[in-house]
C-alpha cells in the first residue's frame, strides 16, 4: 500500500521534490573524499545523487517507487551521469558496513514508526566510514500537518501517527529527538526553517529539521 502512495504521487506531477540539491549538502561537498561512495535513500528523481554524481562520486540510490527510479535513470542518462538506482524498501535494504562517505535520507524517515526510525538509524550508522557524513532532512514538530494529525489518524505516540486507509505512519520530529540520534557524532549543521514550498503541488508551507553529522 506504501508503495502505491508514492507511485501516485509522483505519477501526479513532472518533479516531485525539484530538481536542486539540498543546500546543506552542496554547502559541505568538499568534506567528502575524492573517491567517496554515496548512499542516497529514497532517492526520488535524484535531485541529490545526480548532483553527486556530477561532482564525480560513486552514487547509489533506492526508492519505493518504481516511476521515480526509472525518472532518475533517465535522468541520468541524459545528462551522461552514472547512477545506480534500485527500488528498495529501506526497512529490507541491507547496507554494507563502513563503505559510505555519505548517507543521505532526505523526506524519508517522517513515513516510519518509531522503532523503525531507530533500526534505519543504526544501520545508517553502521554502513558509513571513519569520518563519513549523514545528513537528514525531516518534518519536525511544528508542521503544520502535526496539529490537524491527532484529529484524522491514530495517534501511537507524542508524534506518531497512523493512517489507516494508505497504511501510512507519520511522525514528526523534536530537535532534541534527532539530535539524540548523534550524540557520539560530531555535529557539523543543525537548523530548523519554516518556509513556502513552491517545488510541488499548491504552495503550502513546511516546517523541517535538517542535520548533517559526522562519524568519529
Amino acid at each position: 500500500m506504501k508503495q502505491n502512495i508514492w507511485e501516485k504521487e509522483y505519477r501526479n506531477v513532472d518533479s516531485l521534490w525539484g530538481f536542486k540539491p539540498n543546500g546543506i549538502l552542496s554547502q559541505y561537498v568538499g568534506m567528502l573524499p575524492d573517491n567517496g561512495e554515496v548512499l542516497d535513500i529514497g532517492i526520488g528523481e535524484g535531485r541529490n545523487a545526480l548532483f553527486f554524481a556530477a561532482q564525480g562520486f560513486v552514487v547509489e540510490g533506492i526508492d519505493i517507487s518504481e516511476t521515480a527510479v526509472e525518472r532518475c535513470l533517465e535522468l541520468s542518462k541524459e545528462h551522461n551521469l552514472n547512477v545506480d538506482a534500485k527500488i528498495q524498501d529501506i526497512t529490507s535494504f541491507e547496507i554494507e558496513p563502513n563503505k559510505y562517505s555519505l548517507i543521505i535520507l532526505s523526506n524519508v524517515l517522517n513515513f516510519f514508526p518509531d522503532n523503525e526510525i531507530k533500526n534505519i538509524i543504526d544501520k545508517v550508522k553502521n554502513g558509513l566510514q571513519k569520518n563519513g557524513l549523514v545528513y537528514i532532512n525531516v518534518f519536525d514538530d511544528k508542521e503544520p500537518g502535526r496539529k490537524k494529525a491527532p484529529e484524522r489518524y491514530e495517534q501511537l505516540a507524542e508524534h506518531t501517527f497512523y493512517k489507516e486507509s494508505s497504511n501510512m505512519f507519520l511522525h514528526y520530529f523534536t530537535r532534541s529527538e534527532l539530535e539524540g540520534f548523534f550524540t557520539d557524532y560530531k555535529t557539523i549543521s543543525l537548523s530548523q526553517s519554516y518556509s513556502l514550498d513552491i517545488t510541488h503541488g499548491q504552495p503550502h508551507f513546511h516546517s523541517t529539521l535538517e542535520i548533517m553529522s559526522q562519524k568519529s
